[in-house]
This record gives C-alpha cells, structure tokens and sequence, in this order.
C-alpha cells in the first residue's frame, strides 16, 4: 500500500550582500573589516505546514530584529508562527544591534528584509512530503570546550522531507559551535556548515539543505580556547579545515539509518522565559586592572579595550525576556531556545520525551551564554566575561538555563 504524503512542506533560499569593509562579529580579536565573501550570507526558510524556521549565516540576532522579521513574514498571510535562528557562524556580519560587534545597519536591514522573503518563497513550493528522521553518534567533532578531559558526543540529527520520492528540503543540527576558522579570517562565510549544506545538496540535487545549531554554548570543534583574546591564525583554522569538518559531519548525515515521521500538520507552542542577571562587581576598580594591564603591553589588548567600551557605557537593566517554541510534527519536537544554551539543556530535554527532539539554540534573539547551574563555580569566559561582548548589564543569574529548560519541558508535553 502507497504511504500517503500529507505534510505540505516547502523550503527557499536568499542571499544577502555583505560589502567589502563590513564589520565581523565573533572575535573581539579581530578589528578589521571584511576583505570579500568566500560563502553568501543566506538565509534559508524551512516552512511546515503554516509554520516557518528560518536560519540566517551570522553570530547574533536580537530579538527585536527577530521580532519585526517574523511579524513581517505573518502579515503575508503564508505563515502562522516563525521561529528565526542565527547559525552563530563566527565568520559573518555584526548584525545584532551591538551585540557581538558594532551593529552594520544596512545589512541588518537587508538581513530582516530577506526572512520575510524567505518565508513566501518557501510557503510557495510547499508540496505534500512524507518525513524521515535520522541520528547519528560518533562524529567525533565536537568538542566540551570548557572542560577538554570529558568526552562528548552530541548526535547529528537530520530530517528529511520527500516528495514522490523526491527529496523537497533537509533539516540538519549538530550541537557544536562554527568557529573553526578564527578571528584571522576576513571573508564572509557560514564556516563547517556551509560545507555541510553543501554535501547534502549535491546528495539530493535540487533539494535545499536548512542548517541549524544545537545547544552549542560549550561546545567547540576541538578548539579549546574560548575566548577571542587568543592570537589568531594557528593551526587548524583554514578553509580546508571547515571544508572537512563539513564533510564528515554531512557523511555522518547521510550514511545514518532512517525511521518515517507520520504526521499530517505541524503544530506551534511558545513561552516567554523572564531570566534575571547576576549583580555585577567594582566595574571602576575592574576598569583599572584591564588599564594596567593594557598599559603593560599584552595579547589580549583588543578584548580589554572591547571591554573598558563596555565599563564606560554599560547598559542598565537587570534581566532580559527570551521566547521557547516547540514545532511539533507527528511524534518528532523542534525545540527553539534563546540565547547560547549549554548542551546539558539539548540531554536534559530529549530525554523528556518519548519521541525524536531536536533543540536549537540561538533562537529568536540571542543575548549571551546560559550555562548550566553546576558551571557556575568553575567560571570562565561564558559565566562570567562574555556579557561585556555581548553589551549586557550582567551575566545571566545562576538557574537561568535550568528556567528556558523548565518552560520548554512543559511545552514538550
């Protein structure tokens, strides 16, 4: 018996022109503008049913873009809901109204423009598709950047819809941060996943792959070194290197045993998460120790002058208001969370249900690192320093992650 295809399903692409001298986001190292485009700035739109993912090729998007984006796309009428996601590619425009480097407004707005777009693109081709999941351990790319002596081992996950045997678009995530080429990098590019789209796309010709990144916040490929003080252009940062990182994580796709999602429609759920900062220290007393130092002559001198900016106009606020979304489709849950979520959060909430579950990261605006409560004592740049790059009043308050994973919990049942 024919299985019946009922799941409209469509996907589009667009690119988005990056000029020459366009600010970076990512590395505080890296003070110079863009020198070309090695991959387009795309953005990409997945639509299911009446509901839109969208992944965009840059660091940070705020959540205000996010929001004028998505309210866009809605009055169309081709969508219900839109989650917007940034692949938080180190390696492509500052885009984030100041967040991660100093916000380039005309590619912003062509940025939000093209979301919309997207969306009616992709809402156009929507053809009815049976869909297939796949996961796959054992990549053996990612990395605990915080804490090198633990082995993890964070699943790619691939959805897969068909159409007529056809293959329509390509869901991939994997929960490890793009940041393999480093703050010596000057040309636009999506890093490893631009690779991997690639490789998928070439397997299924005319189909369009939709990358997403997972709960990456601690993760790296390979590299263990955080923070964008480090003196870039070492080993292990080249083109060559995103380029075989995207291939065996694309192999590792392809090659992984699929199972068919019975579903008719995708179903939408949301909440707002309030998340509160931590209280902040002696800023002028802290302001004095990175003069001294940038007095003394030091390495980190680009990160601590990125940071006296920050002393000396810091933002006021005490918390921020992030949203959780799950798209449901059958049995297999999309989960969207805010900010850079921890991969606790991604093991925490699959094993919360019975069916397959993606969790994205970088979702709907992304306002700092959430690390897990057991991370707080050990510090380090996520806790307690990357707030300044991020133009934050403050980290996020200890139990922040453990709140965005309560709320998506109860979305889950």
């Amino acid at each position: 018996m024919p299985q019946t295809e009922t799941l409209l399903v469509g996907a589009a692409v667009r690119s988005v022109a990056v000029p020459a001298g366009t600010a970076m986001s990512g590395y505080a190292a890296r003070t110079s503008g863009s020198t070309g485009t090695h991959d387009p700035l795309t953005v990409r739109a997945l639509v299911l049913g009446r509901i839109a993912l969208v992944a965009v090729d840059c660091c940070v998007l705020h959540e205000d873009t996010c929001a004028v984006a998505r309210a866009a796309a809605i009055a169309t009428g081709t969508a219900d809901e839109v989650v917007v996601h940034a692949t938080h590619t180190h390696s492509g425009p500052c885009v984030g109204w100041g967040r991660a480097g100093a916000d380039q407004p005309e590619v912003r707005a062509a940025v939000t423009a093209a979301i919309p777009d997207a969306v009616v693109a992709a809402a156009a081709r929507r053809l009815p598709c049976a869909a297939r999941f796949s996961e796959a351990f054992g990549a053996d790319v990612a990395r605990d950047r915080r804490h090198p002596e633990r082995r993890i081992d964070p699943p790619v996950q691939t959805v897969g819809f068909d159409h007529d045997g056809r293959r329509v678009a390509t869901l991939v995530t994997y929960a490890c941060h793009p940041v393999v080429l480093d703050a010596a990098n000057t040309l636009i590019s999506g890093d490893f996943v631009a690779s991997l789209r690639e490789q998928v796309e070439q397997a299924f010709p005319g189909s369009v792959c939709v990358y997403v990144t997972g709960a990456a916040g601690d993760v790296n490929p390979g590299d263990f070194s955080p923070e964008s003080s480090y003196v870039p252009g070492g080993e292990g940062h080249s083109f060559a290197d995103a380029e075989r990182i995207g291939r065996t994580l694309a192999r590792t796709a392809l090659d992984a045993p699929v199972c068919r999602i019975e579903a008719q429609d995708a179903a939408f759920a949301t909440a707002a998460v309030a998340l509160e900062t931590e209280s902040e220290g002696d800023i002028a007393a802290e302001a004095r120790v990175w003069r001294d130092e940038l007095a003394r002559g030091t390495d980190r001198a680009a990160l601590l002058e990125e940071w006296l900016r920050w002393a000396e106009d810091r933002p006021h606020g005490t918390g921020w208001t992030g949203r959780v979304s799950v798209i449901s489709v059958g049995a297999l849950r999309i989960v969207g969370l805010p900010g850079e979520p921890f991969l606790a959060a991604s093991d925490r909430l699959r094993a919360a249900h019975d069916g397959p579950v993606l969790v994205l990261g970088y979702c709907d605006g992304v306002a700092g690192y959430l690390p897990d409560e057991a991370e707080y004592v050990h510090g380090g740049y996520e806790v307690a320093d990357a707030h300044r790059y991020y133009g934050m009043p403050a980290p996020f308050a200890r139990g922040s992650l453990e709140r965005v994973i309560a709320a998506a919990g109860e979305l889950l049942q």
